[in-house]
């Protein structure tokens, strides 16, 4: 599938596109490039309000990255045999406080992509726990950060 194809394929779902045309940012925004996408037989569609506070600015909050990403994909081998179940225990107990039980299992089994950000993260959660050894997930895919 061409990115063109994604972006109509897209486009004809409920993703919020931008219109905003004195955007600066434009050219480099996921929204804005799905929203050209936009076929005409659509008569109702979810856009950004180009009225709210900092949109079509450089500080755009609903600005999303025109470039694909490296997410990862299942944390299932992270929790090796040699890793002390105190460990696995600690990061499951601080990751679902910050998010909730349920994204936890599903980015454990691949069900949910984890974000470059979300990645750091994890890792972080590692170190924190006291385990020293690199992290790498079951698997990696390229896409658009959504």
């Amino acid at each position: 599938m061409t990115e063109k194809e994604l972006f109509a394929k897209t486009a004809a779902s409920d993703y919020p596109v931008c219109f905003a045309v004195q955007c600066p940012r434009r050219e480099h925004c996921l929204r804005w490039k799905v929203g050209q996408e936009m076929p005409e037989s659509r008569s109702f569609i979810s856009t950004v309000n180009p009225r709210a506070h900092d949109v079509g600015t450089a500080e755009c909050p609903q600005y999303r990255h025109a470039e694909k990403v490296r997410f990862a994909k299942g944390m299932m081998h992270i929790f090796s045999d040699d890793m002390p179940r105190r460990i696995e225990k600690a990061v499951r107990q601080e990751f679902t406080e910050h998010h909730c039980k349920t994204y936890y299992y599903e980015y454990r089994n691949g069900q949910r992509l984890i974000s470059p950000a979300l990645q750091d993260e994890i890792r972080n959660l590692f170190r924190k726990a006291g385990w020293e050894k690199e992290i790498e997930f079951d698997g990696y895919v390229e896409d658009y950060d959504w």
